[in-house]
């Protein structure tokens, strides 16, 4: 595996797991929860749902 590989996957693992913990926990439509799911937006260019169904397993062999 090369290194860019390893970042790659390391960044999507670290993604899905933010992920993960903003869809169990944040689950009301208040604006500080809404605020949230804009950034993951911005940093990971889906919304989190979104990104745990592409990305969930795919450092997995």
């Amino acid at each position: 595996m090369t290194p860019e590989k390893y970042y790659e996957l390391r960044k999507h693992y670290k993604l899905v797991q933010e992920a993960k913990h903003l869809v169990k926990y944040n689950t009301s439509n208040k604006v500080v929860d809404m605020i949230k799911f804009v950034a993951f937006k911005q940093k990971a260019g889906m919304m989190p749902q979104e990104y745990i169904e592409k990305y969930d397993g795919t450092w997995k062999d």
